[in-house]
Parts: structure tokens; sequence; C-alpha cells
């Protein structure tokens, strides 16, 4: 008598749910950041009529480059024309400033840093949260008296007050990633440097600052775009265009008149190339600063 052959049993599939609620999450994520950013690239390339038709158009239908050509002649961009002609001299100003925020953040978030991570003293911890709770007051609780602080040095209208208010706000930051990248860095390479009769500055240049390069990357780029991209305190401490930045000039264009969203659209686009350019430049050491400055508290 023949045994009985058992048929196979088919294998259910399993829905991977889990997956498909991660996806789904990450393009409404995608979808959120981008949306702003392609609609202000779009408005840019339309006609103003197109810009303010209902309902609104997501691909420009009659496209020109006509809201760029104004900044090269800006007697064209009618009542936008004063904030078209400022505009090279903003983004000069935006980078001047960020440039000298983030090597001010870069040299004294260093020095901190490196004092946290490998000199122990009393307080230590709770200094560093001191540093950690400034990050957590709003700037406009502190811009009253931060505009007392900077008329009283005669630092109104310059570049000084707002590397300085940059640097304040940037350096906390630049501090807890730095003193936690340090850490990762071990002691041996200092102590064959010192052996190898290297002075501190010798050693911090050519072996410790080079191996600390992905986290020194990531802390400038964060001070830059800050600087470049803040608004209130640059609205507040500068009054003239030898000293406003990108964002005041750009908010200029909405005028009491008249509202050029086609050019102001075109003027944002301008000032988001620079940081954008960096960012896509130097990704890879800025994702390796910020996953190596995490490891450790």
């Amino acid at each position: 008598m023949s045994e009985l052959v058992e048929a196979p049993v088919p294998l259910r599939y399993r829905i991977p749910w889990r997956k498909i609620v991660v996806y789904l999450l990450a393009i409404m994520f995608a979808i959120f950041f981008v949306a702003p950013f392609y609609w202000i690239v779009a408005t840019s390339f339309m006609q103003e009529a197109d810009a303010v038709s209902v309902p609104p158009q997501w691909i420009p239908l009659r496209p020109t480059l006509d809201n760029y050509l104004r900044f090269l002649n800006p007697d064209q961009a009618e009542f936008a024309s004063r904030a078209a002609q400022n505009l090279p001299r903003a983004m000069a100003n935006s980078a001047i400033v960020a440039t000298l925020t983030a090597l001010c953040n870069l040299l004294l978030g260093v020095l901190a840093a490196y004092t946290f991570a490998r000199i122990p003293f009393r307080g230590s911890r709770a200094l560093l949260m001191v540093y950690l709770a400034t990050r957590m007051v709003p700037g406009v609780t502190i811009i009253v008296p931060f505009y007392l602080l900077m008329r009283a040095l005669q630092l109104l209208d310059t570049y000084q007050a707002l590397i300085l208010s940059y640097t304040t706000f940037a350096l906390p930051f630049t501090i807890w990633i730095l003193k936690d990248y340090f850490r990762t860095i071990p002691r041996e390479l200092e102590d064959a440097a010192r052996v190898d009769r290297c002075t501190w500055p010798q050693m911090m240049r050519t072996v410790f600052l080079p191996i600390a390069a992905p986290g020194l990357v990531t802390v400038t780029i964060f001070s830059f775009l800050s600087a470049w991209n803040e608004f209130m305190f640059a609205l507040f401490l500068t009054s003239s265009i030898e000293t406003q930045t990108m964002p005041i000039v750009v908010a200029n264009f909405a005028t009491d008149i008249n509202v050029q969203y086609t050019v102001m659209a075109a003027a944002g686009v301008l000032a988001v190339i620079p940081p954008l350019v960096i960012v896509m430049v130097f990704q890879r050491l800025i994702v390796r600063g910020l996953a190596a400055g995490s490891v450790k508290g």
C-alpha cells in the first residue's frame, strides 16, 4: 500500500504593513518639505497674472525669465526697483556675515568643546545644561535688551552686531556636537603627538582637527545657514543697505502699493541657491558629523 503524500500547504503572503506605513510617511514628509520650494521655483518663472490666478497654476503655462532679468535691470522692476537694486549688495552682506559668524563660532566652539571633552572640571555638566537652556529661549524675548546693548556699544547697523548675535545663538549647538564628537577620538593619538614633541597647537592642527573634520564641517554649515536665513535680529539691528541681509531685502518686495510675487519668488530662489549648493557638496560630512556626535552624551 503506497504511503499517502501530504499536499504542500500554500504559504500565506503577509502584507508588510509596517514598511508601507513608513514609506507613506516618508512620502508625506517629502511632499511637505519639497512642495513649498517647488512652488517658489515655479512662481519665479510665471507671469504675475498667472501667479495670482484662481485656481493656482502648479506648472508655469507661460514660462519667462523676466523675473530674474529684472535684477540685472532694476529700473524695470516697477514698485520693487529699489529692492531689486539692493539685492546684490544684500547677498554680499549675507555672505560676509554668515562666513564670519561661521569662523567665530568654529574657533570658540572648538576651544570650548575640547575643554569639555578632555579636561574634567567641577560643574561642567551644569554648565553644559546652561548652554542648552539658552537655545530654549525664544529670540523675541531678548531682542529688546539685545538692541539696547548694541546701541550702548554703538554697534547698531554694523556687521559686528549681527555676527555677535548669530554667534551667540549657534555656539551652544556647536559645543554640544563637537564635545561628543571629540570624545570619540582616541586619546592615544594626542599622546603619540606629544611623544613626537608636538605642541598643543601643532597637535590640534596636524592630528586632532583633521580627524574631527566631519564634525567641524557640520557645525560650520549649521552656523552659516543660521546666519544666512535669520530675519528678526537683522530687521532690528540694521537700517541701511550697507548692512542689511538677504531676508530683509527679499521682504521689501512687499510694499504698501503692490506685492510682486514673481519677483519675490525669484529673489527667494537666488537666496536659497548658495546654502543649497553648500549642503549638497558637504552632505556626507554633515551626516557623519551628526551621527558621530550623537553616539555619546
